[in-house]
């Protein structure tokens, strides 16, 4: 697979995991509230798929466990944005070389 398309796929994993982060803490205090639960998988030839699923069940957000997985996708999207970047200065790179 391209490593662009593989860094893109983290960075829409990661976007994953945010937003449904921020949408469990935005409800915290709505009642019977079933949070989001990203569950996250590798691709055949790299990269990574990204899927929100609601818990089957309602129960409390967890201030502490929303905080780290917000900073688990943080770096998440800033690895895979370096990744791209690195991709995007080597292809420059071979460019000027063959030019």
């Amino acid at each position: 697979m391209d490593p662009l398309t593989i860094a893109a796929s983290g960075m829409r994993s990661a976007e994953v995991r945010f937003a449904a982060s921020a949408h469990n803490v935005a409800n915290l205090n709505t009642p019977d509230f079933r949070p989001l639960r990203v569950e996250q998988a590798s691709v055949a030839g790299g990269g990574s798929v990204a899927h929100a699923r609601q818990e089957p069940v309602p129960r409390q957000v967890d201030l502490v466990r929303e905080f780290v997985e917000q900073a688990r996708a943080g770096h998440q999207y800033l690895a895979s944005l370096r990744a791209l970047s690195v991709s995007l200065e080597t292809r420059g790179t071979l460019v000027d070389m063959l030019a």
